[in-house]
């Protein structure tokens, strides 16, 4: 671990980069103005591609020492604070105090999450929800549900960040996704979403959401059919 850190990086670390680095960016979008809250959430969307696709190089091509550590720091950034900021920037005028706490307890949660996760071994699966899963959940409402209805959008957008961080840290037993064809659907449905969202078409970008929505909501339910296994995640 001595040597430069030019050597040690691998492809995938360059791609856990982007990773982080798209996450980054809604950040400081969300600052510049709460208006940005759907550009911002497509970049989310990228990162969870990005972070996919770092993972399938990495078991295919190469990997690094830096790989599991790097992965984690980049997922905080992109499905832990962006996230949180992108909620806080939305309802801060009118929920300030109130979206300080939830938007806080995500990024803990998230925070705890990872933590535990990188202090014991992987497995088949993960005890609690993956942070990657939490933060595309929260874009993914608010591209569904952004100006349909504001009470009904916001306290939406707070219960399901709360349901969130909390499964994060619980013991709720989540299986790793390895069929191809679910995987590769919901891979389409994220870049349907983006492509449609550069061609101005908001609409579909909604619709495809909504579609996108329902397999997240899908595996946040699992642990209700599917049988809990010993893990140490």
């Amino acid at each position: 671990m001595n040597e430069s850190i030019y050597r040690l990086i691998k492809l995938p670390d360059l791609v856990t980069l982007i990773n982080a680095l798209l996450g980054f960016t809604a950040v400081l979008m969300m600052v510049q103005s709460p208006s940005n809250a759907f550009h911002a959430s497509i970049l989310i969307i990228l990162a969870v591609i990005a972070d996919g696709l770092d993972g399938a190089i990495a078991r295919s091509m190469e990997y690094g020492v830096l790989g599991e550590n790097l992965d984690s720091l980049a997922d905080l950034i992109s499905f832990g604070l962006a996230p949180a900021v992108i909620a806080y920037a939305i309802l801060a005028p009118q929920y300030h105090y109130l979206i300080c706490v939830v938007s806080g307890a995500f990024l803990a949660c998230g925070i705890l999450r990872l933590a535990r996760f990188n202090a014991t071994s992987a497995k088949d699966g993960f005890v609690g929800l993956p942070i990657t899963s939490s933060g595309l959940a929260v874009v993914m409402y608010v591209l569904v549900f952004y100006d349909v209805g504001w009470q009904f959008f916001s306290h939406g957008l707070l219960a399901a960040m709360s349901i969130l961080a909390i499964l994060m840290i619980s013991r709720v037993y989540y299986p790793k996704i390895r069929n191809i064809k679910y995987l590769g659907l919901l891979a389409v449905l994220m870049i349907m979403i983006v492509v449609l969202f550069y061609l101005g078409n908001t609409a579909w970008v909604r619709a495809a959401a909504g579609v996108t929505m329902v397999f997240v909501g899908l595996y946040l339910l699992t642990p209700l059919w599917s049988a809990p296994q010993k893990t140490d995640n």
